[in-house]
C-alpha cells in the first residue's frame, strides 16, 4: 500500500505516527505532508516567524525519518488556511504525484482553523486528483480517506494494531514533549492508546473515522484478527 498523511503543523502528526510506522515497517511506502511550517507556535515567543519554521522544518523531518516516511511541506500560512481551492489543489498534486491508497487528515470538526481546513482541502483535493488539466498525470484509483476520531462524529471507526510499533511512536511523542516541555507523561500518553486497544481487541490502537456513512461491506463476516 501507499499511504500519505495530510496535516497542519509538524506534531499534528502524531496521532497517525503508529499506523505510518506499522506500514512502512512491512515495506509499504508512507508520505507525510504538512500544509504549514507551524511559524505562529506561541511556545517560540518572540522569535521570528523564519526561525520558527526552520526549527519546525527539522523537526519534521527527524520524524519522518524516524516512521521512515516520505514528507512535503506545502508552505501555507500558519493560521491562515481557508480550505479553499489554492490549497486543495496542492494536495492534489502531490496525491497524484504519490499515488496514495489512503489518506488520513484532520478531522472536520477541530477547534482549530487550520486543522478543519485541511480536512476540507483534502477531501477537495481527491477529486481534483483525477481531474488531468489541473493536475497533469491524474491519479484515478480509488483512495480510502479517514480522520482523526472524535467520539461525537457518527462515522465508521476503524483501528489499527500498532502494537508491534509503539516504541517508535512513543519515540516521537517523547521527541515533541521534550521539546515544547508538555507536562504529558509517557504512563498517560501509553493508556490513551491502551484505551484505543481494549476497543478493538489488542494491546494498543490509533482509531480513526472513515469518511463514509456507513462502513463497507465484506464477502464475509471477518475473520478473528481481521481489521475492522
Amino acid at each position: 500500500m501507499r499511504v500519505m498523511a495530510v496535516v497542519a503543523h509538524p506534531d499534528d502528526e502524531i496521532g497517525c505516527t503508529g499506523t505510518l510506522a506499522r506500514h512502512t515497517s512491512r515495506g509499504d511506502d508512507a508520505m507525510i505532508v504538512w500544509t504549514t511550517f507551524g511559524e505562529n507556535a506561541s511556545q517560540f515567543g518572540d522569535m521570528p516567524q523564519a526561525e520558527v519554521a526552520k526549527v519546525r522544518t527539522e523537526h519534521a523531518e527527524h520524524v519522518a525519518k524516524l516512521i521512515g516516511s516520505e514528507h512535503r511541506f506545502l508552505g501555507f500560512g500558519d493560521a491562515e488556511m481557508t480550505g479553499g481551492r489554492e490549497e486543495a489543489l496542492a494536495i492534489a498534486k502531490v496525491i497524484a504525484e504519490f499515488k496514495p491508497d489512503a489518506v488520513i487528515t484532520w478531522n472536520p470538526e477541530d477547534v482549530h482553523p487550520d486543522h478543519r481546513a485541511t480536512y476540507w482541502a483534502t477531501l477537495s483535493a481527491l477529486k481534483l486528483c483525477r481531474i488531468p488539466k489541473l493536475v497533469g498525470e491524474a491519479h484515478r484509483k480509488s483512495v480510502k480517506l479517514y480522520h482523526y476520531f472524535r467520539s461525537d462524529m457518527q462515522r465508521p471507526v476503524v483501528s489499527i494494531d500498532i502494537s508491534p510499533v509503539i516504541d517508535i511512536k512513543r519515540e516521537v511523542f517523547a521527541f515533541y514533549r521534550d521539546f515544547y516541555k508538555w507536562e504529558y507523561s509517557d504512563e498517560q500518553f501509553l493508556s490513551v492508546h491502551a484505551l484505543h486497544g481494549r476497543y478493538a481487541g489488542v494491546k494498543y490502537a490509533e482509531r480513526f473515522l472513515m469518511d463514509a456513512s456507513v462502513a463497507p461491506a465484506y464477502p464475509y463476516l471477518p475473520e478473528p484478527g481481521m481489521p475492522d
